[in-house]
């Protein structure tokens, strides 16, 4: 007669058996590997791809999407349409139809324009401005020297391109000049009216928003007046006015040498 152990043992063995077979087999399903196409660095919205943008990898059989290419002849010339990290697999639904006209077109947004920006790199956010950030457009009206007021106009704009050029044919920035970018933004006809009548009253400023931040703020501008107040110098009367100063005490005014000065049949006292 079987012994309770004995079935037990039996039972546990079977079990351990199942488990071990269960764990080589995921262990063997790891280890397949497939060779595919991924980004040698970053790649913005709307490149063509060519040679130096491509390089192969191996993967986890597991781990790789569906519509994959296997070589980079497959996807060579093709056109990305949306921004790609270094190392990402490259897939089938992230490039243009082949035969499809590519670049900048096929990743503006339904019911958007691309409007390029000319900024500096300092109006630009440093320079850290990628394809598929967002960012704050801000405008600086100025009459002469004085600049009098800044507003942001437009709130979580997102960016299409973003491309570095010089001033110079020679990529030599003379004397004063400034190396300048030029920053494609997709805005809807309303608002790419704004900016348009906006950079030609005054500075145009990016400012980059943080990753997932979509909230919008209210906001009503400010001028020199709201930022340092009584520090600003008096503006002077208008041509043909005088203010007129209480004095607690007339026989102060003993002491001091006086100007009389009269317009029209109004006759003023000023004190030195």
């Amino acid at each position: 007669m079987i012994s309770v152990a004995t079935i037990l043992g039996l039972i546990a063995a079977v079990g351990i058996w199942q488990y071990l077979t269960q764990t080589q087999k995921q262990v063997q399903q790891l280890t397949i590997t497939k060779a595919v196409v991924v980004a040698s660095k970053d790649i913005p919205a709307g490149t063509q791809l060519t040679q130096d943008y491509l390089t192969i990898k191996e993967f986890p059989a597991k781990a790789i999407p569906e519509d994959y290419p296997s070589t980079i002849d497959a996807i060579l010339n093709r056109t990305v349409k949306s921004s790609l990290k270094q190392g990402e697999i490259i897939t089938e639904p992230r490039l243009v139809a082949q035969g499809a006209e590519g670049g900048l077109p096929m990743v503006i947004p339904d019911g958007y324009r691309a409007h390029t920006i000319k900024v500096t790199e300092i109006s630009g956010a440093g320079g850290y401005i990628s394809p598929g950030d967002k960012v704050d457009i801000l405008s600086i009206v100025e009459r002469g020297e004085e600049t009098v007021f800044s507003k942001t106009i437009l709130q979580n704009v997102l960016v299409l391109a973003a491309g570095d050029s010089i001033i110079d044919i020679n990529n030599v920035a003379e004397p004063g000049q400034k190396i300048v970018s030029q920053v494609t933004v997709a805005l809807s006809p309303r608002d790419s009216e704004k900016v348009a009548l906006a950079s030609q009253v005054g500075e145009m400023k990016l400012v980059l928003r943080k990753f997932n931040d979509e909230n919008i703020l209210a906001t009503t501008g400010i001028n020199l007046e709201d930022i340092y107040g009584d520090l600003l110098p008096a503006k002077p009367l208008p041509e043909g006015y005088s203010q007129t100063v209480q004095v607690a005490n007339n026989n102060l005014l003993d002491d001091l040498n006086s100007i009389e000065v009269i317009l029209g049949d109004q006759k003023s006292y000023y004190y030195y």
